[in-house]
């Protein structure tokens, strides 16, 4: 057993003290005179030997309790194996954290990174070594330890081969994030370490070429660990010209480009060609871009049946992102019915607003259908359409298109604008009249107006109002509307509610599709829904519930995820590194966009190209400028020099030992096992000496 405040050992001498009152004898109190004595000489009454002890266990107990409480305030502990292991000397991590963002490919900078890496495992060879690298994302090589104190020592060889195996790839340059995650991750690790002591232990090797690109922004949510020290290793280069390309848009056969220059680049003088063979430009423009700024220019168009050529840059040192990948975007083709009354300049009808919502742009054509109760009745096996939106009164006919409709996996918004849609919305709902008993609609009764409510901002139709900016829906009031109570049985999701909890917006699967229902209509006589800033943006995203994808997007970034048109039909995708990337069955992302180039859907319909798209790198990485370090402090890193030692290494063992101790003698906590006792012995003590002290006095009387 050992004691972590031994000096209060001392009061051992307190045990004295009971001892001492033992032997301590009192004269007789009220002594009562007699008549018959008073004339006889006064003489004390004898007593026994001052050194003898009356009651041997009344002493017993209060020395035991005295020693019981001197003990507890010593804080007395029981050492074990933990306590053992950490008087060794600490085990000191190095964190190898290593760049492999696309500018790293200029020059010499990745061998200079290699060797920096090398010297630092070799000046480092007694240390625990862990390898990682970083670029959007961080990423293990050697990850750490579960517990750095009973790891080994690194195989200076085996780390050696991990750097050799590893090369720049073409993600942009996320610095912060990989800090914040390593900081994190080293944080957890410190959760199991007994002595605390693993964060001083531990230094960040930083080595990259700390372009002005890196994004560092995600620092400043995150607090970073007060012990924990990173040491930068800037690798730079000679040739500092360096000139980006970014594609702004493209009009038919004429893109529009963003030539961005570096903020150290010595060239502004610089030229953008087309190729449509390697190495041989056309019809090349020269353009002067100051450093630190960019220039927009707009390329000129070439002949229509050409294929589509690269874009190239000329006039700087490095061309790593000199080329520009693009592919012309398609445009879509979508079909939209509207089962309403024909209206073209009333407002007073559906048709006026609806017709309105879903304008053509250079990314989609819209082809618009109202279909009136007297029109011709459009055969839903041949028409391709993409939206059903219901306002009226259906025929028995219709409502049939409709079901048929919706079980070939459609989408339709039925509007619940009066009761005589009513009626065709129980007949779409309700295929047998047990379940046509229990949908009831009925004019629910509106004091005033509604507003909505219980909105439910994570589906589909409400994502993009998610922002506190957007959410605001009270200016958006609601004259009348219709109370809908579905059956139990009906599988349905309600989107938002009315302040009296009733149904507004409705999700109801049917078949492979899906029924929107709005219990009100959108005329002004019923609502302000359709003069809303609310009402285009959500008619156009229940466009879109079904096909998510938008194939008119032809450029993306490198690590952008792209999503994939129909999960169930894609065969494979390739890419500019691989002919083929097999998918999935339902795979519905393909996150494989490592590298710039061209890539290519194929599905298994038709084998053949369903949709290409352009990949790119992120135009942060041309901006290689030096970033000044002032920043990466500003945002909470301890930074520390090449040649400076950490906090930890000037530390003395017995600190960390001393810090021990007290860990283990809180957890043991034995002082109130001592305390408890103390108390159990002192009560004991005082029913015996109350026993003892009616003992003697009936003696006395007796």
């Amino acid at each position: 057993m050992s004691f972590l405040t031994p000096l209060y050992l001392a009061g051992f001498i307190a045990v004295g003290l009971p001892i001492l009152l033992h032997l301590v004898r009192h004269q007789p109190k009220n002594v009562l005179f007699f008549s018959s004595l008073r004339f006889l000489e006064h003489k004390p009454p004898q007593t026994n030997r001052r050194n003898k002890v009356e009651h041997w266990l009344l002493l017993s107990l209060r020395a035991l309790a005295v020693i019981l409480l001197v003990t507890a305030f010593a804080r007395p502990f029981f050492k074990n194996t933990d306590l053992e292991l950490t008087t060794a000397e600490p085990v000191n991590q190095t964190i190898l954290l290593i760049d492999t963002s696309s500018s790293m490919r200029r020059d010499t900078l990745w061998t200079q990174a290699i060797q920096t890496a090398e010297q630092l495992l070799e000046k480092n060879a007694q240390n625990q070594i862990s390898i990682y690298t970083f670029d959007s994302s961080l990423h293990p090589v050697k990850p750490l330890q579960a517990s750095p104190q009973s790891s080994q020592l690194p195989s200076a060889e085996q780390n050696r081969e991990r750097l050799q195996n590893l090369s720049p790839g073409w993600h942009a340059t996320d610095l912060g994030l990989a800090l914040a995650e390593m900081a994190a991750l080293l944080q957890q690790q410190a959760i199991s370490d007994p002595t605390g002591t693993s964060l001083q232990n531990c230094t960040i090797e930083l080595i990259t070429d700390f372009q002005e690109g890196s994004q560092i922004a995600s620092l400043a949510e995150f607090s970073w660990p007060e012990s924990l020290r990173v040491r930068l290793h800037p690798i730079q280069t000679s040739q500092t010209s360096n000139a980006g390309l970014q594609l702004l848009a493209f009009d038919h056969t004429q893109p529009t480009v963003r030539i961005l220059n570096a903020s150290d680049s010595k060239q502004e003088q610089f030229s953008v060609a087309y190729e449509w063979l390697p190495g041989d430009p056309e019809l090349a423009q020269t353009i002067y871009v100051p450093r630190g700024q960019s220039r927009v220019l707009r390329l000129p168009a070439w002949e229509a049946d050409h294929p589509t050529p690269l874009i190239k840059l000329n006039g700087d040192d490095h061309p790593f992102d000199n080329t520009l990948h693009f592919h012309p975007p398609q445009q879509e083709n979508r079909t939209v019915v509207h089962y309403g009354i024909p209206a073209d300049n009333s407002i007073q009808s559906p048709d006026y607003f609806v017709k309105r919502a879903f304008p053509s742009t250079p990314d989609r054509k819209i082809e618009f259908l109202t279909v009136g109760p007297d029109s011709p009745q459009i055969l839903v096996g041949t028409a391709n359409m993409d939206l059903m939106i219901l306002s009226r009164e259906l025929s028995a006919n219709e409502i049939q298109q409709v079901d048929e409709f919706l079980k070939q996996g459609g989408i339709a918004f039925f509007s619940l604008n009066d009761q005589t849609s009513a009626h065709s919305l129980k007949a779409l709902l309700s295929p047998s009249k047990d379940e046509a008993v229990e949908t009831q609609i009925e004019p629910a009764e509106v004091n005033g107006y509604a507003l909505l409510t219980n909105i439910d901002f994570e589906h589909k139709l409400f994502q993009m109002f998610q922002a506190p900016e957007f959410s605001d829906f009270t200016n958006l009031k609601f004259w009348s509307y219709q109370k809908l109570s579905l059956p139990g049985s009906l599988s349905h999701h309600v989107l938002a509610r009315f302040d009296h909890q009733n149904p507004a917006i409705v999700s109801i699967p049917r078949g492979a599709g899906r029924l929107i229902v709005s219990t009100f209509g959108w005329t002004p006589k019923e609502s302000q829904f359709a003069l809303s800033t609310k009402f285009v943006p959500i008619m156009n995203a229940i466009l879109n519930l079904k096909t998510e994808f938008n194939a008119s997007r032809t450029q993306f970034l490198v690590g952008q995820k792209v999503r994939l048109p129909e999960p169930v039909q894609v065969v494979h995708v390739s890419t500019p590194s691989e002919p083929q990337i097999q998918l999935a069955a339902g795979q519905q992302d393909f996150a494989a966009t490592v590298q710039p180039g061209l890539y290519q859907i194929t599905t298994e319909d038709q084998l053949k190209a369903a949709h290409q798209f352009a990949v790119n790198l992120d135009i942060n990485e041309s901006k290689t400028a030096p970033l000044p370090v002032e920043q990466l402090e500003a945002l909470g890193v301890k930074l520390i020099q090449a040649g400076e030692s950490t906090v930890k290494e000037t530390k003395s063992v017995d600190l960390q030992r001393q810090a021990l101790v007290r860990e283990l003698e809180q957890k043991q906590k034995l002082w109130r096992w001592l305390i408890l006792g103390a108390l159990a012995l002192l009560g004991l003590e005082t029913l015996l000496a109350k026993w003892f002290a009616d003992k003697t006095s009936a003696t006395r009387k007796a």
